[in-house]
């Protein structure tokens, strides 16, 4: 599991693009935390402290702490706004929880043992990511980081869907419960690819030159049968 990530923020009461943009200048991202028996509030959190803690793996699917004015809260990330230039965080959607709080996400993918997969190593084959984020509901307390699958043994042709995965206790899948027709390839294993080139055609000189005698040996004939009609 990654670190446990605690932020600091503080409580604004001014809300609105002004507000937000002189928030952005001063350092700070605003943000807003939402969810459970209790009202939403308006925060903001120094923009070197998120955009550090972004960084952490997991960041997006884990518990974090926030400390807001000496109140702890526990919230997951729901959505990190940035700026489609720059990267900067802009604005950030929390989602107050506790352990027992049933939540909705979605968590990467981790495939494994890909150097080792049999239909590359002994067939050739080429692994096919076909899924890289599920969407899955779980407490808060069973939050996974990511989903392992395992592609060790996956042959040419082999695929694994969503109904085959191993989820942890307590995860499920809710699209899986909508119908057959949901479920969706993860990883496959296809056949690499082949390019046909067709060989380079080149004239060889002697051809050439046969060529040239060839045309030779006409005009001789045409100047003969000329000095004949004469």
């Amino acid at each position: 599991m990654s670190e446990q990530v605690n932020l600091n923020a503080t409580n604004r009461e001014v809300e609105g693009k002004s507000s937000s943009r002189q928030l952005r200048r001063s350092g700070s991202v605003p943000a807003v935390i939402y969810g459970g028996e209790k009202d939403p509030i308006r925060i903001s959190i120094l923009e070197k402290d998120i955009a550090k803690a972004a960084e952490i793996p997991g960041f997006a699917t884990q518990i974090l702490n926030i400390n807001i004015s000496g109140e702890e809260q526990n919230v997951i990330v729901k959505e990190i706004q940035r700026h489609p230039a720059t990267q900067r965080v802009l604005h950030a959607d929390l989602q107050r929880v506790n352990p027992d709080t049933k939540i909705s996400i979605s968590v990467p993918v981790r495939f494994l043992n890909e150097d080792s997969c049999m239909g590359v190593k002994m067939h050739g084959g080429a692994i096919s990511r076909l899924i890289n984020n599920i969407d899955i509901t779980c407490l808060a307390s069973n939050l996974p980081e990511y989903l392992e699958v395992d592609v060790a043994e996956l042959d040419v042709g082999d695929s694994i869907f969503l109904s085959a995965l191993n989820l942890p206790e307590g995860v499920e899948i809710p699209s899986l419960a909508l119908g057959e027709d949901r479920d969706q390839a993860v990883v496959s294993i296809t056949e690499a690819k082949v390019l046909d080139v067709e060989p380079e055609v080149v004239e060889l000189d002697g051809e050439e030159g046969e060529a040239q005698e060839t045309d030779g040996d006409s005009g001789e004939s045409a100047e003969s049968e000329e000095e004949s009609s004469e």
